[in-house]
């Protein structure tokens, strides 16, 4: 049983689906420290000279995602910040060929009031989900507390759910210890993600947006 983990990001980019969608279980890393330079709370949409950063206002505090809050006071522009990403997202994408298919599903998810982060996050993940027809197991780290950190957390989790195989990022290389994971009898894999290229609605390309932008575009996975 192959297991991904990841922490719930804001507006995920596709590489987030695609482990999602070659995991059994996927652990939503949900009690991992909150890390203000991340795409816990920001990422990027398509504009029509490059990309621009929707980023939720949040108490940047020491503590898990899954305890940050969200500053639901923030304006942007004089508009609540919810409402400025939502028209961020629709005047950018209302051409889009799938606009009109998605967009109410995704504005239903700003017009609520979210508290928590984490809770605005799997919203829209869960959103992405149905909409990229991805069926994975979803659980959370929280749901197994441990005071192990690193390496051996992720061997914890991948234990607690019954997996036999870890789908790691690749960047996994350079902060795991991989030999505890041949200790353990868990297979070790790395995601080997190569971004498509689909039209966008400007010139040109621009790779790792949020997955609404491939989702507005048309594109779907293999």
């Amino acid at each position: 049983m192959i297991v991904g983990i990841h922490q719930p990001n804001y507006l995920p980019y596709l590489g987030f689906f695609d482990k999602m969608k070659k995991s059994d279980i996927f652990i939503i890393y949900d009690d991992a420290q909150f890390n203000k330079s991340d795409f816990q709370h920001r990422n990027r949409i398509r504009i029509h000279n490059g990309s621009k950063w929707l980023t939720v206002p949040v108490e940047k505090k020491h503590k898990p995602i899954n305890e940050v809050c969200i500053q639901n006071e923030i304006t942007i522009k004089d508009q609540k910040w919810k409402d400025h990403h939502l028209a961020q997202i629709h005047d950018n994408y209302k051409k889009a060929d799938q606009f009109d298919t998605y967009f109410s599903d995704i504005s239903s998810t700003y017009k609520k009031e979210h508290e928590f982060l984490v809770n605005l996050n799997m919203e829209i993940i869960a959103f992405l989900n149905k909409s990229f027809e991805i069926d994975a197991k979803i659980v959370y780290s929280s749901e197994y507390p441990s005071a192990s950190q690193s390496t051996h957390r992720i061997i914890e989790l991948v234990q607690s759910v019954g997996g036999d195989t870890y789908l790691s990022g690749p960047a996994g290389k350079d902060y795991m210890d991989m030999e505890l994971f041949e200790n353990a009898g868990i297979e070790l894999l790395f995601q080997q993600f190569v971004h498509p290229v689909y039209k966008q609605q400007y010139d040109g390309f621009v790779p790792n947006m949020s997955a609404i932008d491939a989702l507005f575009n048309g594109y779907r996975f293999d």
